[in-house]
């Protein structure tokens, strides 16, 4: 591997998003969906962040969440591709 190639993996952007409010504010509302996926003008809030992410340069974007984690990774890989 160069050089070049190493410090282009090195420089990556990254951020790491907290998709999780670790309490139970919202209920009944977030009892079948997590709060990250909680629609906005139609979108789920999660879009907006990592849309603003995208365009600000991040190239690698880490989500955490613990509250019904399966449904938000089955929403972001169909977001990504």
């Amino acid at each position: 591997m160069s050089s070049d190639r190493v410090e282009a993996a090195e420089d990556a952007i990254q951020a790491v998003v907290i998709a999780d409010s670790f309490n139970y504010r919202f209920l009944p509302v977030t009892i079948e969906q997590p709060r990250a996926l909680l629609p906005l003008v139609n979108r789920p809030l999660i879009d907006y962040t990592v849309e603003f992410l995208a365009v600000a340069g991040v190239q690698e974007i880490f989500v955490y969440c613990c509250t019904r984690a399966e449904a938000v990774r089955a929403h972001l890989e169909r977001l990504t591709g």
